[in-house]
């Protein structure tokens, strides 16, 4: 992480279409700001911890409920997504309540810690204040 840029000149994909290498050159003069398309990556090794990113959404689905609306029309039905995912081997260090930054996804609140290999680390999205993408 944080190396620098580099132009990708191949990519190898497997029968599923999964990216299974990428071939490039280091271009160390080139500007992160000016960067369109960014790529952090981790090492294939048993020591990666699952995680499970929950993001939470609105109750409700109108911005400001009027007297004669039926509040049962616009109950969201779906207020919370799971997004399961890898994450380096130092987060096996999170506590409860511990708010990290996680590169290019945003901040989470550590809610359920590493305890055993076969349970994810639980993180929720600290939302941003902008619009959900």
């Amino acid at each position: 992480m944080d190396w620098g840029n580099a132009i990708v000149k191949e990519i190898t994909k497997d029968e599923e279409g999964r990216v299974t290498a990428l071939s490039g050159v280091l271009n160390l003069q080139g500007s992160v700001k000016t960067t369109k398309l960014k790529l952090t990556w981790l090492p294939d090794t048993n020591e990666l911890v699952n995680l499970t990113l929950t993001e939470f959404d609105y109750l409700i689905t109108k911005k400001k409920l009027e007297d004669d609306d039926e509040v049962a029309d616009f109950v969201n039905p779906n207020t919370k997504k799971e997004t399961l995912a890898l994450g380096d081997s130092n987060m096996r260090n999170l506590k409860c309540g511990d708010v990290i930054q996680l590169e290019r996804k945003g901040y989470f609140r550590c809610d359920v810690p590493f305890v055993k290999s076969s349970k994810p680390i639980v993180l929720f999205s600290i939302p941003d204040g902008r619009a959900a993408k």
